[in-house]
């Protein structure tokens, strides 16, 4: 890997960060007063910048085009923000967890408390990973599980804790071992391999089975928990043949269906299964219930707790 020359004059980057006021207003329009870091260091092809202060204020990054594609890498040492990106609700990034963000893209990071927040901005010259990688990397919710981003991560704060100091060559060096391992975690974000693949889709699977009776149970949500991108885990379901909507519509269509069956439950209403599993309404309920069994909920449930009283013992 051939590293790019360290940046100059980087204390100078007062549109680097901007604080907002504490209601999020301006989050991504950069609308914020323009501040700067507490510190702003080089390292090698590296550019670390620390913030610290305390909340509720929003830290916004401006989007940087001067010295060409960068990716930034977001590392909390302490303190819990909500990190907002442009088209895309808002995740929690907590202490000791990574995020990637495209440099060509503004974000914003609504500081609930005392914080203490670096970034990273790397070249993309500096790394190998292709666009379609890079964009997998940056659209993860904040991360820290793994056998990569846990390198990562240490080896992030043990080189933050240290700045300024190092030797230019040892700089050089350590940047590149930063360049290596985020090479490495963007090919695993995009593609961790058959097995990997297949062990998400369970955890995906399981966490929606336990989720159903949320109304908010969305792809967006599932992808947020799981700390991945939404492409990507439609990209997954798809592997399965089958999209994630229609993957909890049918969990919970399975579900209710068993609970109408239930001896015991001729009482029980069309409407509180409805609530129970997580449909918007009743009616939103019948209508998927008829078009995937081709009768109505009561009908169903009638007709299942008639048999079981007929045969004289239950069915499940």
């Amino acid at each position: 890997m051939n590293p790019t020359p360290a940046p100059a004059g980087t204390t100078e980057r007062h549109t680097a960060a901007e604080t907002c006021a504490p209601d999020g207003r301006g989050d991504l329009d950069g609308s914020g007063r323009p501040t700067r870091p507490t510190h702003d260091h080089t390292l090698g092809f590296l550019r670390v910048s620390t913030f610290r202060g305390t909340g509720p204020s929003v830290v916004h990054v401006a989007a940087e085009h001067a010295d060409g594609p960068q990716l930034l890498l977001g590392l909390h040492n302490r303190g819990e923000a909500t990190l907002v990106r442009r088209g895309s609700r808002g995740v929690v990034c907590r202490a000791g967890e990574i995020f990637a963000h495209d440099g060509a893209e503004p974000v914003a990071l609504r500081e609930s408390a005392e914080y203490e927040l670096h970034l990273i901005r790397i070249s993309r010259r500096a790394l190998t990973l292709t666009d379609d990688q890079v964009r997998e990397l940056s659209d993860r919710a904040p991360f820290a599980d793994g056998p990569v981003a846990s390198l990562l991560g240490t080896l992030l704060r043990q080189l933050v804790e240290t700045l300024p100091g190092r030797a230019p060559r040892t700089a050089l060096r350590l940047a590149g071992a930063v360049a290596e391992l985020v090479d490495l975690l963007g090919v695993e974000a995009a593609d961790p391999g058959p097995q990997g693949r297949d062990a998400l889709v369970r955890r995906l699977r399981a966490y929606v089975d336990a989720h159903l009776w949320d109304r908010n149970l969305t792809p967006a949500a599932v992808a947020e928990a799981q700390h991945i991108s939404i492409r990507y885990l439609h990209k997954l379901f798809e592997g399965h043949g089958s999209t994630v909507g229609r993957w909890i519509q049918h969990r919970r269509l399975e579900e209710a269906r068993r609970e109408l069956a239930r001896p015991g439950r001729a009482d029980i209403t069309v409407s509180a299964v409805a609530r129970r599993w997580g449909f918007a309404s009743a009616t939103h309920f019948s209508r998927s219930f008829r078009a995937a069994y081709g009768m109505s909920p009561s009908d169903w449930r009638d007709g299942r707790t008639k048999a079981s009283v007929g045969s004289g013992h239950g069915t499940g």
